[in-house]
């Protein structure tokens, strides 16, 4: 019997790693679940870990506002207890404690699994990028998402551990649509109707932490909501919330009267609301994913995107903060045909993990 360790510290993190985590579980290994507490808010992380019906971790750790090279520091110090006698260490996706755990396993000469491997924006000003990347070269084993993220992989010399398994965010979507249907009553508490709101998910820092690029943001919100004639639904993160106040630019957004600032939501809450809003709007990874699955047309607001499929089959149109880019992307996305294929998968992507991680534990 092997011992597996499972790393993950942000909320993304803990919806996309729950379907993994739970197959992970059900071998005849022992599964030891480490939270370093990236975006530790107790009350949300235990919203997300109920919405998801995942166990708690067993090892709970605390951040708080730390810059990103001491979150990776002091993840590596804080975790590495939990690491040291590992047969193998899995960490996910693009975060800073991916970032830690792909160090700590490779300095503690741990075997190492990457999920998400093999994604690119191509644009190494981001900090996910660099994550991604160090993460990829440092794995034993490599489980991409698509095709696209293989070749990736392959083109940067990767070559061995590599499995193509799809994307856990759909095995996410499939178990918990069903309980959302059942239990979210979000649509009626605030009184949208289907088709009849754009969603907008809005943090990244180079969104938000310059005041000329968070007003423009601003006019590009006014721009999409007289677009498309709709409200916008805007679950506002507690980062942009604050820099708003930061840069006197509280009345500014209070006078966009289609811009409807509502608490960050729960999990299940969330999936309603992307599942029956005319169009997504976001400058989030995953959420480009989810609107795929959902065929609701996305407008991102980047200017790249290392989801290249969700382009390839119109799903998806990025369009930065430029508000005319912007009122032009919701336009055309508007008249989009919603009959793309999904290209993430089958909902069995926890299940082929487990599968190969129990072979590679023999």
């Amino acid at each position: 019997m092997g011992r597996i360790v499972t790393i993950i510290g942000t909320r993304p993190e803990i919806i996309k790693m729950a379907p993994v985590v739970k197959a992970l579980d059900r071998l005849d290994h022992d599964h030891v679940l480490v939270h370093s507490g990236q975006h530790y808010d107790l009350m949300m992380d235990r919203i997300f870990f109920r919405d998801m019906q995942l166990r708690e971790p067993d090892e709970q750790f605390e951040l708080k506002e730390q810059p990103p090279h001491l979150q990776v520091a002091t993840t590596m110090r804080q975790v590495a207890d939990a690491t040291k006698g590992a047969d193998l260490v899995i960490v996910h996706g693009d975060t800073n404690t991916t970032a830690a755990g792909a160090l700590l396993a490779r300095k503690q000469d741990r075997p190492l699994a990457h999920v998400e491997a093999g994604i690119r924006s191509f644009d190494k000003t981001m900090p996910e990028e660099i994550n991604r990347i160090v993460a990829d070269q440092l794995s034993d084993l490599l489980f991409a998402p698509t095709s696209t993220s293989e070749k990736n992989l392959r083109q940067e010399n990767v070559t061995s551990g590599i499995h193509v398994v799809g994307n856990s965010v759909i095995d996410a979507l499939t178990q918990n649509l069903p309980i959302a249907a059942k239990k979210s009553d979000v649509l009626s508490r605030l009184g949208l109707r289907p088709r009849g709101y754009l969603v907008l998910t809005f943090h990244r820092a180079e969104n938000v932490d310059s005041k000329e690029q968070l007003a423009k943001a601003l006019d590009a919100f006014e721009a999409a909501a007289r677009e498309s004639g709709l409200p916008i639904v805007f679950p506002i993160h507690p980062r942009t919330a604050k820099r708003l106040r930061e840069f006197g630019l509280e009345k500014r957004a209070d006078a966009l009267t289609s811009l409807r600032r509502i608490e960050p939501t729960g999990y299940l809450d969330m999936l309603m609301l992307e599942k029956d809003a005319a169009i997504v709007m976001t400058d989030s990874g995953g959420l480009q994913e989810e609107s795929c699955f959902f065929r609701v047309p996305c407008v991102t607001l980047r200017e790249n995107t290392e989801r290249p499929e969700t382009l390839a089959i119109g799903a998806n149109v990025l369009a930065g903060i430029d508000p005319a880019r912007v009122g032009a992307a919701v336009r055309k996305q508007l008249g989009v045909k919603r009959d793309w294929p999904n290209p993430y998968g089958d909902g069995t992507t926890g299940t082929k993990i487990a599968e190969q991680v129990d072979a590679f534990l023999g």
